[in-house]
C-alpha cells in the first residue's frame, strides 16, 4: 500500500440523478463540479479539496443501507447547518435514532443524521 492515503470520492448508485442532485446541491450545499469521467449517467460534487460525490444513475434495488452505513461531512456551524436541514423540512436522528436530536460522541463531537432520497445516511458533525 501506498505510503500515505487519502479519500478521494463516494460513489452512490441513485434511482434518479436529477433528485439526488438537487438534494445534494440544494439541501446539503455540495457545489456541482464538472464530471470527470465524461458519462451521462454520472454527477459530482465537492466535498472540500479533491475530493467528492459521485451520483450514478442506476437500481439500487440491491443496496443495503442502514444508519451504521453512512458518509459524514463536517461543518464550522453545526448549529446553523441544523436550523437550515429542519427549515428545509428534512428530518434529522441522533446516531440511535431519536428525531430531532443531537448525538454526542464520547471524545464531544456533536452530529445528526438524515437521509437522501434514496435512503442513504449522511453524518454531519462539528469535527471541522
Amino acid at each position: 500500500m501506498a505510503s500515505s492515503v487519502r479519500l478521494n470520492h463516494i460513489s452512490l448508485l441513485v434511482r434518479d440523478k436529477d433528485v439526488s442532485a438537487a438534494f445534494y446541491r440544494d439541501v446539503v450545499g455540495l457545489p456541482e463540479i464538472p464530471c470527470g469521467a465524461g458519462m451521462a449517467n454520472i454527477r459530482w460534487f465537492g466535498i472540500g479539496g479533491t475530493q467528492s460525490v459521485h451520483l450514478i444513475e442506476g437500481d439500487p434495488g440491491k443496496t443495503f443501507v442502514t444508519r451504521t452505513t453512512h458518509f459524514c461531512i463536517s461543518t464550522d456551524d453545526l448549529t446553523g447547518t441544523i436550523a437550515d436541514l429542519a427549515a428545509k423540512g428534512v428530518r434529522y436522528f441522533d446516531f440511535t435514532g431519536n428525531e430531532g436530536a443531537i448525538a454526542v460522541r464520547g471524545d464531544g463531537i456533536k452530529s445528526v443524521y438524515f437521509q437522501d432520497p434514496d435512503g442513504y445516511w449522511i453524518e454531519i458533525n462539528e469535527d471541522f
